[in-house]
């Protein structure tokens, strides 16, 4: 009989579990009132907050890929 081993996933700096105060942080920083939670999902929010931290980095993508670099890649 094959024996499994289950490994526990490494949480880098970057994975959080996500809690209540951790989603209220989230909202209150993108703007979204209490009202407005109703309407929204928590993997909204998460994604709305990626996308706000993505437009903040928008100078650090200088140049972007041409498709000569994509047939080489």
């Amino acid at each position: 009989m094959c024996r499994r081993r289950w490994r526990v996933k490494k949480l880098r700096a970057t994975d959080r579990e996500m809690t209540t105060p951790l989603l209220l942080l989230r909202a209150v920083q993108l703007g979204v009132q209490i009202g407005e939670m109703d309407l929204l999902t928590i993997g909204t929010i998460n994604d709305m907050y990626t996308e706000m931290q993505n437009d903040e980095n928008q100078g650090s993508y200088s140049t972007l890929a041409s498709q000569d670099d994509m047939d080489r890649f």
